[in-house]
């Protein structure tokens, strides 16, 4: 069996994207997760972020709290053309205040 060999080091740019044309299909649904804690406030900041960043484009958030509900997974599915919009916007996604995790 052949196992990938990755570098011990964070991927450049070029690297990130062939790892993403490789592993999903363009254009289609680009999966996203956030961890944050878990309120209102947040899933409104990341609903109205996800708006602005995908204009016409469809998306959809599924929220799953933590067990004692101080944290909660955003599961995100977000409508990209290419590997580069879906880099660009998961980027972008991160940088949402109150994200803690991004995956």
């Amino acid at each position: 069996m052949n196992t990938p060999s990755f570098p011990n080091r964070r991927l450049n740019r070029e690297e990130m994207l062939a790892v993403l044309r490789r592993n999903h299909t363009f254009p289609g649904m680009f999966p996203v997760t956030v961890i944050a804690r878990s309120d209102h406030a947040f899933y409104a900041i990341l609903h109205s972020a996800l708006e602005e960043l995908q204009g016409e484009s469809t998306f959809r958030i599924e929220e799953r709290p933590s067990s004692k509900k101080n944290y909660a997974s955003y599961r995100i599915e977000i409508f990209v053309e290419s590997a580069e919009t879906a880099l660009f916007r998961k980027e972008a996604i991160g940088k949402v205040d109150g994200v803690l995790v991004l995956l």
